[in-house]
């Protein structure tokens, strides 16, 4: 029986027959390899394919976790053995669409009302799955809640979902092949987007089928609801060369697919949430807002600053928004203003800068924005005044960050008053220990 608890526990081009890669370049293998040199058997549950999960209401537990982040030394990494994404990725394995879930310009966000860290991805020609996975903190288990649409498997697709053409109206398609007049179609060749909810269309599309995009920053999650939300695509599955409004917020307590109200912008956006469950989306130097309650957007000031590689949160106790990029400037929004006011904060103390789609996650406990550059490498920014503090972790060593950024796979547990990171689908999952204050 879950414990529902918020205080802290105890211390690509061409798919046929088979998949190629798309915007990298990997050769798919049949078994995934393990780090620590487990089997693929040892996949979590609601990963083998099987019956769908069981519908989870939230809550947070105790788990094995527990004891190992107690005899973490401050400041610490450490690696969690045998937790590799690939385990769970749909079957027959594939390695490239898999690894390309994290690595083809996708992020994650963080389910912290049931302590764990979420993971959807691909898009392109990379990755058509449009799964969403989980990896639970306390029994350090990754799970696969969703199933590919039906005739799509881990290593193969049918024709029909590489039909372009509905790419803008953001779902696969449940028939096994399109009616579309030209006259609903752009110059390019894609649905207009006015007409996505047009009857006609809606009965060719499975509306519990989200199609895979790259995320950059455009997921996120809400307390509010308790929902996972994908908040408009870019770079879609299969030509990455449109992009959809459509919102989605999956329901862990149901296992399924919510329709939001759409995005205002289609954009490379970054994203984070404040302590009421609120989104607040930065597109094309513009700030929105989602309430995912009354389920509306509200249009703020166009004075933003466009960042479309940034790692982005909101500092709780002051209700501010940060967003970084390299580093050495940090974008601000007074979210309490009723202006949204946006400033250009320069600041002191990097010596490199932390750039490429870096992690960045708030801790109330150290007031402490942290950011991850990749390997043991972090950086502390106390945003009041303006100054970072350079850190490198002890213990194990996460290695580099995925080649197109860390985004929101870089998270923080305010439960367990640690920080997750994971790089790769291939590589285990990483802790950081924070130290009780921050330097």
């Amino acid at each position: 029986m879950r414990r529902i608890s918020r205080v802290l526990l105890p211390a690509a081009l061409v798919w046929a027959a088979t998949l190629s890669p798309g915007c990298g370049e990997s050769e798919p293998s049949k078994t995934p390899p393990r780090e620590d040199g487990g089997s693929s058997a040892d996949a979590g549950a609601g990963g083998d394919g099987g019956p769908g999960p069981v519908p989870d209401a939230g809550g947070v537990e105790p788990g094995p976790v527990d004891a190992i982040i107690a005899a973490m030394p401050e400041g610490s990494w450490k690696e969690l053995p045998g937790t590799n994404m690939a385990d769970v990725c749909p079957t027959p394995y594939s390695s490239y669409p898999c690894e390309a879930v994290m690595i083809a310009w996708s992020g994650g966000a963080y389910d912290t009302l049931r302590d764990r860290l979420i993971v959807w991805g691909g898009g392109h020609d990379d990755s058509p799955y449009n799964n969403v996975f989980t990896f639970d903190l306390a029994t350090m288990k990754w799970k696969r809640w969703t199933e590919l649409p039906a005739g799509m498997t881990g290593n193969s697709v049918t024709p029909v979902m590489r039909d372009k053409r509905v790419e803008t109206c953001g779902f696969y398609p449940s028939v096994t092949s399109l009616a579309i007049p030209d006259a609903s179609l752009t110059a390019s060749g894609y649905v207009r987007p006015e007409l996505c909810d047009e009857p006609s269309i809606v009965a060719q599309l499975d509306t519990q089928q989200p199609r895979s995009a790259h995320t950059y920053g455009n997921i996120a999650f809400s307390e509010a609801t308790g929902r996972f939300y994908v908040l408009g695509s870019v770079g879609t599955y299969p030509s990455g060369q449109a992009g959809s409004r459509l919102v989605m917020g999956f329901d862990f307590a149901t296992g399924r697919w919510v329709r939001g109200a759409n995005n205002p912008v289609i954009d490379y956006g970054a994203s984070a949430t404040d302590a009421r469950g609120h989104v607040w989306y930065i597109g094309p130097r513009k700030l929105h807002e989602y309430d995912p309650v009354a389920n509306t957007w509200t249009a703020h000031a166009a004075n933003g600053a466009g960042y479309y590689y940034a790692g982005a949160d909101v500092d709780t106790r002051r209700n501010v928004l940060a967003l970084v990029r390299e580093g050495a400037t940090v974008s601000t929004y007074a979210l309490s203003d009723a202006a949204k006011t946006q400033a250009t904060v320069t600041t002191t103390g990097l010596s490199t800068p932390v750039g490429g789609a870096p992690g960045l996650a708030y801790s109330p406990v150290l007031d402490r924005f942290v950011a991850y550059p990749g390997g043991k490498r972090l950086a502390m920014l106390d945003l009041p005044n303006a100054r970072w503090v350079e850190v490198t972790g002890t213990g194990d060593d996460p290695g580099a960050p995925a080649s197109n950024g860390t985004y929101g796979r870089f998270r923080y547990s305010p439960a367990r008053n640690v920080f997750i990171v994971v790089n790769g689908t291939r590589r285990n999952v990483f802790l950081w220990k924070p130290p009780a204050t921050a330097p």
